[in-house]
């Protein structure tokens, strides 16, 4: 009985140490490509960094946040690739991987942002033939993402920083922006995160755009 209470006793710590080394692999895993989104400047680059945060993805099935970041550096590459044929692969790639974000974390305002984000870039392409259908559904994902979580800044800048690109004639121009990159502004000085992978962009970006407004 001793020796199976023992065995029993072993297993459970030879578990609790498996996981806490597979913890901290994840962790150092994704911190390394969080440094490589940071110091990402290229469309090269974000592609670069995308392709790393899917593999993780491909190991960490259950966790949503490194299908995120692919999401969110394959977005950031389609803005930033001059070939215009380019665009619509990768938006489409960025649109894949925030759903299935989506499917590991219901309601998540984060998720819902780049999915916003993503789907008006997308709308980017072909205005004339997109613009009717996707900018109401690019709003929509943006206005839950505000609903979900309020004092996530996110959201607000990208509707900020949409409203700033859209012409004045349909409700754009930096007028209309402005108090919407303010209002992200003011979020980002009292939005805090507690994991540090959690996400943390758009502050620098929304501060630039305010003060093209002025």
């Amino acid at each position: 009985m001793k020796t199976t209470k023992l065995f029993m006793l072993l297993m459970i710590l030879v578990s609790g140490t498996i996981a806490i080394a597979q913890t901290e692999k994840y962790t150092a895993a994704m911190q390394k490509g969080l440094a490589s989104l940071d110091s990402s400047k290229t469309s090269e680059d974000f592609l670069a960094t995308a392709n790393n945060f899917e593999r993780i993805s491909l190991v960490e099935k259950k966790e949503w946040l490194p299908v995120y970041y692919a999401a969110y550096a394959n977005l950031m590459a389609g803005i930033l690739v001059k070939e215009n044929s380019m665009k619509d692969p990768l938006f489409d790639k960025s649109l894949e991987q925030i759903a299935e974000a989506d499917s590991i974390s219901k309601d998540n305002s984060e998720i819902l942002t780049v999915m916003g984000y993503a789907r008006f870039m997308k709308m980017t392409v072909d205005p004339q033939a997109r613009a009717m259908q996707m900018i109401g559904m690019a709003n929509g994902y943006l206005e839950k993402a505000k609903a979900l979580d309020p004092s996530n800044p996110r959201p607000y800048f990208v509707s900020g920083q949409n409203t700033f690109y859209t012409p004045e004639a349909f409700g754009g121009g930096k007028k209309n922006a402005k108090p919407m990159l303010q209002k992200a502004a003011d979020s980002y000085e009292k939005f805090s995160v507690s994991n540090p992978l959690a996400p943390n962009w758009g502050k620098k970006r929304c501060s630039v755009l305010l003060k093209m407004c002025q």
